[in-house]
């Protein structure tokens, strides 16, 4: 693949969506920064692009691969809070991402079908908002240092281009695999314990819950709908329904609590 000026464009609006995220959890705290690191800013523009440079129907299977992982990023969060409050961030973040390679490797491998990755996306993170310890002392604003933004940019770039320059050789099924991958979830909960605490983290990971449902609203509707209504239209949808997912589940979650 030629390195254009388009292809730099596409590789730098990545870890620029990221930084944005970043701004604006400084803003509103740790649930908000949950709720973006769990939203599709970083797989959503990646699969776009798969779909402009493949074609829709290599992006329709990439997106229900990606979907069907949300399962493994579930399991992920799960075993990093539980791992990360006895053992510390850097066993947590092993842990969790052996979870999440287990689970989504074995999604993966099975065939899928749209309604069954979204019962297992559904089901991966019913459980994990039902296991995860709840917060319990008062809200605090993140301070997010400039190395972990760094951090976080830089996997979002190495991602996005592993992904662009690799996805016709890796094929949609591991390419689905490799977008929903916790970029996100492994860079923002060991800073989060380490700097602010267990009542932070379960702050933060019950965002990322939250924003995960906007991931799944989006792939599930990219999945059934890129190829029928085409790319513009697709993409269109699944953002907009993305969005008012997480608006609806946090505010029901506001509600309840």
């Amino acid at each position: 693949m030629t390195l254009t000026p388009f292809l730099v464009f596409k590789l730098a609006l990545v870890p620029a969506a990221v930084w944005l995220a970043s701004l604006a959890a400084r803003r509103w705290g740790h649930a908000v920064s949950g709720y973006l690191g769990g939203f599709p800013m970083i797989g959503g523009p990646i699969t776009l692009f798969l779909a402009i440079d493949l074609g829709p129907e290599f992006a329709a299977r990439s997106a229900l691969v990606t979907l069907a992982a949300v399962a493994g990023q579930g399991a992920h969060l799960l075993t990093f809070s539980f791992v990360g409050r006895a053992a510390g961030p850097a066993l947590a973040l092993l842990s969790g991402w052996a979870a999440y390679a287990a689970v989504s490797a074995s999604v993966g491998a099975i065939p899928l079908v749209p309604l069954a990755a979204l019962a297992l996306a559904g089901g991966g993170l019913a459980l994990a908002w039902r296991l995860l310890p709840r917060p319990k002392g008062i809200a605090t604003l993140p301070a997010v240092p400039p190395f972990e933004l760094w951090l976080r940019l830089g996997a979002a770039l190495a991602l996005a281009a592993v992904i662009l320059f690799g996805a016709s050789a890796l094929g949609p099924t591991v390419s689905g695999i490799l977008l929903s991958m916790p970029i996100t979830g492994s860079i923002m909960p060991p800073f989060t314990l380490k700097l602010y605490g267990a009542d932070s983290l379960a702050r933060l990971l019950r965002g990322f819950i939250t924003g995960l449902t906007g991931f799944v609203t989006f792939f599930f509707i990219v999945s059934v709908a890129v190829v029928p209504l085409g790319v513009a239209a697709a993409f269109a949808l699944a953002t907009a329904g993305a969005v008012a997912m997480v608006a609806f589940v946090s505010r029901r979650s506001r509600t309840r609590h």
